[in-house]
């Protein structure tokens, strides 16, 4: 019997399970990475190696190996190729169009506005730029300087005062592709932890919910997530507003729309939910096998499903509420050194139920600044939210990375 042929871009150590998982799916796996060194090539049954992001090369590939589907797993850059190779080809996958306005951000915050969402005033600064031509009048201090198309909190910059533009936007510069910086006013959020949210949708229908707080650490870098817990920790009313406002988002995109969607949103002190990001793809930080574990349903697979066309018999429900209490610890330093270990607390080892170390001893651990800074992902689960917490939100002492 012929195998049908799924095409994943990125073969990355966390992209790994999904290589593995199309292959426990009895699909012939097609690999793209134009790093030489990734590990997904020696799992996949077929590996090129070519850039995610160069759209025509990767469409070569999918007319050669005659692909049934193609999936971009938990990578931004990589979507948008996705949905051009599988809009070129007839295969299933959100329209491109669609999929460049979520992964480009002045072009989500277009979108946004054009579906009458709510959307920080900002300023689009084109590269090459004169940094005296750039009027920022109309908006207000703090401000956050980013690129329109890096994730992981690359290039981005929270300034307090004008003084420090010219740096901010010379940073975001550094990881610019498109060639497009904005500047936008820095919304306050009214409440303690940035919500995420790792969904499914199924016809244009959430039918997983994974609603979980994202929590930060001033220490090393506030913009990026240091862990997550479930469930959401927010009131009622806010949980309905946000439920509400990322069903006008998903239904915004079509109403055949099938996939995953990893969110980040605030709400401020006016309740007014603000859409941070919104990429048409899994989640990082093994967010999918978080929302698995937590559910008992297979998000992996359905993903991989989804972009073949296997849509009968997919169930990955998840209301947000129900799966007890759990936890999902990145790992990470807010100092420079070597690798030594993991020192855990007595409630954390006790709570830990899969620990994924992506350091040896002995290697460099750097000041966690960006998201591929982090030293590994542990997942834990609670009898309390109380123990959650306690472990969670103080990750320096329940999972400390210790240094030579």
């Amino acid at each position: 019997m012929v195998k049908r042929k799924l095409l994943l871009l990125g073969g990355s150590e966390a992209q790994l399970i999904s290589i593995k998982r199309a292959k426990e799916l009895g699909y012939y796996t097609v690999l793209c990475d134009f790093l030489p060194d990734n590990p997904g090539q020696y799992v996949a049954d077929s590996f090129y190696l070519v850039s995610t992001t160069d759209k025509d090369a990767v469409l070569e590939v999918a007319k050669k190996e005659h692909i049934d589907g193609i999936v971009a797993y938990s990578s931004d850059p990589a979507a948008p190729t996705a949905a051009y190779v599988a809009n070129a080809l007839g295969l299933h996958g959100m329209n491109y169009d669609i999929v460049c306005h979520f992964c480009e951000k002045h072009l989500f915050r277009e979108f946004l506005l054009n579906n009458k969402f709510c959307v920080p005033n900002s300023v689009e600064v084109k590269i090459p730029y004169s940094i005296e031509l750039i009027d920022c009048s109309n908006l207000r201090f703090p401000m956050i300087v980013k690129p329109t198309d890096s994730s992981g909190s690359k290039g981005v910059t929270v300034i307090y005062e004008e003084k420090d533009l010219a740096d901010a936007l010379k940073y975001a510069e550094e990881y610019s592709r498109n060639k497009t910086l904005i500047i936008e006013e820095f919304i306050v959020r009214d409440h303690p932890y940035v919500i995420e949210a790792e969904i499914f949708v199924l016809e244009g229908k959430v039918v997983s919910w994974g609603l979980i707080n994202s929590i930060r650490d001033d220490k090393s870098n506030p913009l990026l997530p240091s862990a997550y817990s479930y469930p959401l920790d927010i009131s009622e009313e806010r949980k309905m507003i946000i439920k509400n406002e990322i069903s006008r988002l998903v239904a915004a995109t079509g109403n055949n729309t099938s996939g995953a969607f990893n969110i980040e949103m605030i709400i401020d002190s006016y309740n007014r939910l603000f859409f941070l990001d919104a990429g048409p793809r899994n989640g990082g930080n093994m967010l999918p096998e978080f929302i698995s574990m937590i559910s008992g349903k297979d998000i992996v697979g359905a993903t991989l499903q989804v972009a073949m066309g296997d849509v009968d018999n997919i169930d990955v429900e998840l209301d947000g509420e129900s799966g007890g209490y759990w936890g999902l610890g990145v790992l990470h330093s807010d100092k420079k050194g070597k690798f030594n270990g993991i020192s855990y607390s007595q409630k954390a080892k006790h709570s830990l139920i899969r620990e994924n170390i992506q350091k040896n001893i002995g290697q460099e651990v750097c000041v966690f600044e960006r998201c591929n800074n982090l030293v590994g992902l542990n997942f834990l689960k609670f009898n309390t939210k109380l123990d959650m917490d306690n472990v969670m939100c103080n990750m320096y002492e329940s999972m400390r990375v210790e240094l030579l």
